[in-house]
């Protein structure tokens, strides 16, 4: 069994930059989402309340998508940055490793 392990560092960019475009379609379903409002007079004078009970669930989802939101943006930044740092460790250990070879 190997004792290490290649991380593809670009690979790790890409999935960063998916979570990126997942967070930034989430943010325009909430920005689509914010021109739903209260309008009891959309349902007619029946069905007033189905105006307050959607504005209510309406109100729930936008915290969802924050939330959400904010997560999609905190694991992108923590795999990009992971990459970062990979990328770092590697030539680190090139350049030491060259040097110590005499060649650096």
């Amino acid at each position: 069994m190997s004792e290490s392990f290649d991380v593809d560092v670009a690979q790790l960019h890409q999935r960063a930059a998916k979570v990126r475009a997942v967070r930034d379609q989430l943010a325009a379903v909430k920005r689509a989402s914010s021109a739903i409002a209260q309008d009891d007079a959309a349902y007619g004078l029946l069905c007033q309340w189905i105006a307050a009970i959607l504005e209510r669930r309406h109100q729930g989802q936008d915290e969802l998508y924050g939330f959400v939101e904010d997560n999609l943006k905190r694991a992108a930044e923590a795999i990009a940055t992971t990459a970062d740092e990979y990328d770092t460790t590697d030539s680190t250990a090139h350049q030491q490793i060259m040097r110590a070879g005499g060649l650096g």
